[in-house]
């Protein structure tokens, strides 16, 4: 029995993981922590029910699940308290952990003292690791991990849902920032410096999609638009009105919204430090910029308005070849390709 854990699954992950229980004919069963935000449809998108827990960090053993123990976990993070007991009594039994990881590789002190603690007491726990990326992979590297052992596909939007749009000369001046109103991810410096760039370029908006504490701040701006929390269904057409799709995160592990919009077509202005950053962008299809300056993101989001049109076809097509490389799809055979090489040894 294979079993996979996740905490605050979301509903992204039920469709990866959908495509992964279609794809064999195991015994699958997923445990997850509810998601922070309401999701509807979390069962109806996995195909099958979810094993829920409550976000408490206690001890949890597989008879209190119910369960027998698998021989494949599939491991939420290495420090949650519930799933390391229960990787742990996997491992004792003989069977094969794989880690989900999404940290991104940043190379400061902080990280090489956090390499020799993960070494001493956890690098023992795994087998092996699912990773969004390639700065992930390198971390993983870093603390200990065999590079065979580490596969990248653990963050992906469905295709499906997020589907090819408009030309990006057809969509309306806009930039577009989905996510949490929240200071880390520097939604409120952005908002600071798009009023000075629609103080110069009054034809262009900034949208904003998402909710939380800062939310009030943004109300009234000029050239800014504040739009709710919405479910993801209806994500897609938000992205098809946008040009750019802005992520300028103070600190982002991956960033799933960042190929929720290459699958869209966006063209992007992230900060450097977003993980996505890695595998989503590049000079054709975005403008980086340093965290936490307003004056860097001005002038990023300037770079961006001075496009031409031909910039602009290939951004979209760099962006679309991007995307190709997450999904569902990849999820599964990342983590299939782990199952196998962990079962032959």
């Amino acid at each position: 029995m294979i079993v996979i854990s996740w905490q605050g699954l979301p509903q992204y992950a039920a469709r990866m993981i959908k495509v992964f229980c279609d794809q064999t004919e195991e015994e699958i069963q997923v445990i997850g922590t509810r998601p922070h935000v309401a999701i509807r449809g979390m069962e109806e998108a996995l195909a099958r029910p979810i094993v829920w827990r409550d976000e408490t960090n206690e001890r949890l053993t597989w008879g209190d699940l119910g369960l027998t123990v698998p021989d494949i976990f599939v491991q939420a993070g290495w420090t949650f308290q519930p799933f390391v007991s229960l990787g742990r009594e996997v491992k004792k039994f003989g069977g094969k952990v794989i880690g989900l990881c999404d940290n991104c590789y940043r190379g400061d002190l902080r990280q090489y003292v956090g390499s020799a603690l993960f070494r001493l007491f956890y690098r023992a726990n795994f087998d092996a690791m699912l990773v969004p990326g390639q700065s992930a992979k390198r971390l993983m590297t870093l603390y200990g991990v065999p590079h065979a052992r580490i596969a990248c596909g653990l963050y992906g939007a469905d295709p499906i849902l997020f589907q090819r749009g408009p030309s990006l000369v057809c969509r309306s001046k806009t930039f577009l920032f989905v996510g949490q109103f929240i200071k880390r991810k520097g939604v409120d410096i952005l908002c600071r410096a798009f009023v000075h760039v629609h103080q110069k370029y009054p034809e262009w908006r900034l949208r904003l999609c998402g909710d939380g504490p800062l939310r009030e701040q943004f109300i009234g701006l000029p050239g800014v638009i504040v739009d709710n929390f919405v479910q993801p269904e209806q994500l897609p057409e938000i992205y098809h009105q946008a040009r750019f799709f802005v992520l300028p995160s103070l600190e982002e592990n991956w960033g799933l919204v960042v190929h929720e919009a290459v699958l869209c077509g966006c063209a992007l202005v992230l900060s450097d430090v977003v993980g996505a950053a890695h595998d989503l962008a590049s000079s054709a299809n975005s403008v980086l910029c340093r965290p936490g300056n307003e004056e860097t993101l001005y002038h990023a989001l300037c770079d961006a308005v001075a496009w031409d049109n031909a910039h602009y076809e290939s951004a979209q097509s760099e962006s679309y070849d991007k995307a190709k490389q997450f999904g569902p799809a990849q999820f599964a055979t990342a983590l299939e390709g782990l199952i196998q090489e962990l079962r032959v040894i």
